[in-house]
């Protein structure tokens, strides 16, 4: 997919502004936390467990009824707020769109440091099925999900703008969740890989001025192996980048993460008149990590001097590349 031009973004922020305007409260009076209850004729239509939004709306932090089994953004519809799965929730959801490119979930407000305000959010252990709408400028993280199995498939997930500390991380999923077919174009951190496995289909990442495309931990924590079949990265900035592909950006104790490719694998090239990323970065501090990449190429995947960086204070980490040709 390509990359939004600037007049389309514009686009993008005057369909938000407007449906900005309009208040919202979920049909069957269905609160909405931090914002006042309320009734409003363009709130979802509800059948069957189907809550289908057909216009523009704002809908604040959505507590997400236990009641709803899918969401559904309609074409050319722009909610602007964020869906809250509450935690004591069990059964599966799917939040769907449309069309990938005109039903959009965007952010209703500045950044805040805050995963009830992540564009998809839940602490739940659950299925959760994410399918073709675009997530632009949340107030936090696009998509936090780190104990359910995530199935996202045709999204797009966007911040358009293109500024450090914004906390417009794409994706963390739990164990056996699967991403395909989708583009990300975050301005930090695009997939964790904290909480088990996480497959990843024929899927394009930019990989911007901030943040890595595959972040292992900012601490010693979590666990993971992320199994890659056509991800494709696209390194996207000029002059900069404070992170490589493959980064661990914090922790001391012996630790370890995996990378396995298989098919396509993963497949890199580098924007017309930008730099291209170092595939491995150890931020400053990181000792005694380890990465395992399996399958590719092996002259291409091996850490050198000229494709990885090591911060100061980065001591005793490596990067092991087996089973490759």
């Amino acid at each position: 997919m390509a990359r939004h031009t600037r007049n389309s973004r514009r686009r993008l922020k005057t369909a938000g502004a407007a449906a900005a305007a309009a208040g919202f409260i979920a049909a069957g009076s269905v609160a909405l936390a931090g914002t006042p209850q309320q009734q409003a004729a363009d709130g979802p239509e509800v059948v069957g467990g189907v809550a289908t939004f057909h216009s523009d709306a704002t809908i604040g932090r959505l507590s997400v009824p236990s009641s709803w089994k899918k969401i559904v953004i309609g074409e050319g519809v722009t909610l602007r707020g964020n869906f809250l799965i509450p935690a004591d929730r069990t059964t599966a959801l799917t939040i769907q769109g449309e069309d990938a490119e005109t039903s959009r979930l965007v952010g209703d407000g500045g950044h805040v440091k805050d995963t009830d305000f992540a564009a998809v959010s839940t602490e739940a252990r659950m299925d959760l099925t994410l399918r073709t709408f675009t997530s632009l400028n949340p107030r936090h993280f696009h998509i936090i999900a780190k104990r359910a199995k995530v199935l996202a498939s045709g999204i797009r997930v966007i911040d358009d703008r293109d500024e450090y500390h914004n906390n417009s991380d794409g994706f963390g999923g739990g164990d056996g969740s699967v991403i395909e077919n989708s583009y990300f174009d975050t301005w930090d951190d695009t997939f964790k890989l904290y909480n088990g496995e996480l497959t990843v289909r024929n899927t394009t990442v930019l990989h911007n001025a901030n943040g890595a495309p595959v972040q292992m931990a900012w601490g010693d924590y979590g666990e993971g192996t992320l199994v890659a079949d056509g991800l494709k990265v696209v390194s996207h900035s000029k002059n900069h980048y404070n992170q490589g592909l493959f980064s661990w950006a914090g922790g001391t104790k012996p630790d370890s993460r995996a990378v396995q490719l298989t098919g396509r694998g993963l497949i890199r090239s580098t924007a017309p008149g930008m730099r291209t990323a170092p595939l491995y970065v150890w931020k400053d501090g990181v000792r005694n990590k380890t990465i395992t990449v399996r399958g590719g190429v092996c002259s291409v995947l091996r850490s050198t001097a000229a494709n990885t960086v090591f911060e100061e204070g980065a001591r005793n980490n490596t990067v092991r590349v087996t089973d490759c040709a």
